[in-house]
């Protein structure tokens, strides 16, 4: 049964005419009234003033453009991103005003790093710049004509959503063998093997470029690693994960792994062994020195965090000691920073297209619906930049490869309230791929779903069990938790108006704390950081700092706690009173107050010079839950059966992990997006 929601009409008109120059939504027209060939006819614009919106980074509130023509010129351009990523999209204002004066066009070049608030910018500059030249233009940002709500969602999931559930009459239809929505760490994978296996693969993607954040992805290596020691690390993991992921998926993850990250580094250009090699080929535990690289893209791969999973593995939680049996794996870490793991697989992308003409890439264009009769989903309505809707045809199966919902603030408080009040390093991820799938008769998995919370880029201290206190100045928990697990301990703390990344929360996210520790940190931390190397964490320090977000640098250096209280934002005479009595239990060498391990009370000394980390715990990377699937990645329904045709990997691919993300292994979530992309790809491309 689905509840029917009445909305504005969408506006659809086969040819539009002049007088459509203005129907852009957002988009305003101060121009003096003339038709709109007279006036071009004098000049290549109608003078006046012009103004557009599209959406960047914060989907609630749009970027705005704002331009001034004479007949031949554009005068003045104003840009208000005030709403975007502070740090990155809403400084970028001044250097695009002069980019586009000086090319009298939007066709330019963005800022990297803000790639999306750039997009943006130039698809409004574009609008005005038609609406001065006369030109008509359909509406980019479409009204729905109504919401349909399936059963087991709410009216406002879905409508925090792109999603249309309607009867929506597609004005254009293409055939494709599969279909893959969303490309990241697992729809790139997905369509690249189903492509190179043959099939006519669409990609579709919401967003102008490939995205994918992180900087790292993990395979196991089965020549190195012996029968038992597998089956000991897929235990242990279901076990972090309190003993709720299907053992199955964790099984072929460990067998079939390889495979998958040599064809991802091999398409990358990283390196020239084979899809089909052995992993430990580009696994030597070299120096950070000795990369896989890709000299003409700039990127590389630190081959150096291969270790033994099982051997003795100490965390601060659990001791684990088996013997003779192992099970390796390796980690490329991808850089340098900001270059992530969406830069490797937009490389990735461009390589297999160049060699396989069936791959079509489709950006800035949503999918908004599944086509599903009878039980079968045979395709996928998606709605381009101008709001022209698509159906794409897909005769052997539709990937969902569209990631977390954590933009969309109604299903992470009804699915995962955990995360409610954090911020989010994502943008517009907002549960597109599980609604449209619900709406066919998907199953998601139970309540309770996993989440990665680390903020990695405020500084390289991040899991030292120094003193920890909040923005009160007060210390709140055993510092010897590990990082982990802190974003299950500061739901309590207070909040915070940091250096967000979230627009979403004005007046203060959850999930800030601080790290305070002395001169002397070099001598009792696990991972001692030399101060030259943690220099370009401290804001004003070292300018323009290479390999770090430069919005998220949050580590500071005084001479007194009264000038480190301010340079943090805690009450001085709050963080001195902790920091005394911190002291005293570190003379006692016992911690009465949280019962800290004796060895890692260290005192805070009184002769300065202190240090602080503000941490911003939030939703790093991703959310991992969502629709329950099989080991083939198809998507099962209510009754656990599969619905043919329809198939999902990544993000938004149930049962793999629960509750809290196992930190076990480097880029797992990564890791495994781009296996059950692989395994999704080979599958729909078979029509299995």
């Amino acid at each position: 049964m689905s509840e029917k929601i009445s909305r504005r009409n969408f506006l659809r008109t086969a040819t539009l005419g002049a007088a459509a120059a203005g129907l852009l939504a957002g988009c305003g027209n101060s121009a003096a009234s003339g038709s709109t060939a007279a006036s071009t006819a004098a000049g290549t614009y109608t003078a006046g003033t012009y103004s557009a919106t599209a959406t960047g980074i914060n989907t609630t509130t749009p970027v705005t453009v704002t331009m001034t023509f004479n007949a031949d010129t554009i005068t003045d351009v104003q840009i208000d991103v005030a709403n975007e990523t502070k740090g990155y999209g809403a400084d970028i204002a001044d250097e695009m005003v002069k980019k586009i004066l000086d090319a009298q066009s939007s066709e330019v070049d963005g800022h990297s790093g803000a790639t999306i608030t750039s997009d943006a910018i130039k698809k409004a500059a574009e609008s005005c710049i038609n609406q001065a030249k006369g030109v008509a233009v359909a509406p980019t940002e479409a009204n729905k004509a109504e919401t349909v709500v399936p059963e087991g969602l709410t009216t406002e999931e879905v409508e925090s959503s792109v999603c249309e559930l309607g009867d929506i009459t597609p004005d254009e239809t293409k055939d494709f063998d599969v279909v893959v929505v969303g490309a990241g760490a697992a729809g790139v994978p997905a369509a690249g093997w189903a492509a190179e296996l043959g099939g006519h693969v669409a990609l579709l993607q919401k967003q102008s470029i490939v995205v994918s954040q992180g900087n790292c992805g993990s395979a196991i290596i089965k020549s190195k690693s012996t029968d038992a020691g597998k089956k000991m690390w897929v235990h242990m993991t279901n076990g972090l994960c309190d003993w709720r992921a299907d053992t199955s998926l964790l099984n072929a993850y460990v067998e079939n792994s390889e495979e998958a990250l040599m064809w991802y580094l091999n398409r990358a250009g990283l390196t020239d062994q084979t899809e089909y090699g052995d992993g430990s080929l580009v696994d030597s535990n070299k120096n950070p020195s000795d990369l896989l690289h890709n000299d003409e893209k700039e990127i590389f791969a630190y081959m150096c965090t291969s270790q033994d999973l099982t051997g003795v593995w100490k965390d601060r939680m659990d001791t684990y000691d088996f013997g003779d049996e192992h099970c390796y794996f390796f980690a490329p870490w991808i850089g340098p920073k900001p270059k992530n793991v969406g830069d490797v697989l937009a490389t990735v992308l461009e390589n297999v297209q160049a060699k396989n003409s069936n791959l079509e890439a489709f950006f800035n264009t949503p999918a908004v619906k599944l086509v599903h009769e009878n039980g079968k989903v045979t395709g996928v309505i998606a709605k381009d930049e101008n709001g022209k809707y698509i159906q794409f045809n897909a005769s052997k199966g539709v990937i969902l490869a569209t990631g977390d919902y954590m933009n969309n603030e109604a299903m992470v408080k009804r699915w995962c309230p955990d995360v409610d009040g954090f911020d989010k390093k994502q943008y517009q991820k907002t549960g597109d791929g599980h609604i449209m799938a619900i709406d066919a008769g998907a199953k998601m998995e139970n309540l309770g779903h996993t989440k990665m919370m680390h903020d990695f880029d405020s500084g390289l201290m991040y899991e030292e069990p120094f003193l920890y206190v909040n923005m009160e100045g007060k210390r709140f928990c055993n510092e010897d938790t590990g990082f982990v697990y802190m974003g299950n301990i500061t739901k309590y703390v207070p909040k915070f108006n940091g250096n967000n990344v979230d627009a979403n929360h004005p007046d203060g996210s959850l999930g800030w704390y601080c790290q305070i520790y002395d001169s002397d940190y070099m001598s009792y931390a696990n991972g001692p950081i030399p101060e030259q190397v943690m220099t370009k964490y401290i804001p004003g320090a070292v300018e323009n700092p290479q390999g770090v977000f430069t919005n998220l640098i949050d580590t500071y250096k005084a001479d007194t706690i009264e000038e480190l209280a301010g340079l943090l934002g805690v009450p001085a005479d709050e963080l001195q009173k902790t920091i005394d009595r911190y002291n005293e239990l570190c003379d006692k060498g016992v911690d009465e107050d949280y019962a800290k391990q004796a060895k890692y009370l260290m005192p805070v000394t009184d002769d300065g010079p202190y240090y602080a980390q503000r941490m911003g715990v939030g939703l790093c990377l991703v959310m991992m839950g969502g629709l329950e699937s099989n080991q083939n990645a198809q998507v099962l329904d209510l009754e656990r059966q599969v619905i043919p045709g329809l198939y999902a990997s990544g993000n938004i691919q149930g049962s793999r992990f629960a509750i809290k993300y196992p930190f076990r292994l480097s880029g797992h979530s990564h890791a495994m997006a781009m296996f059950y992309g692989k395994v999704a790809g080979e599958n729909a491309a078979a029509g299995l």
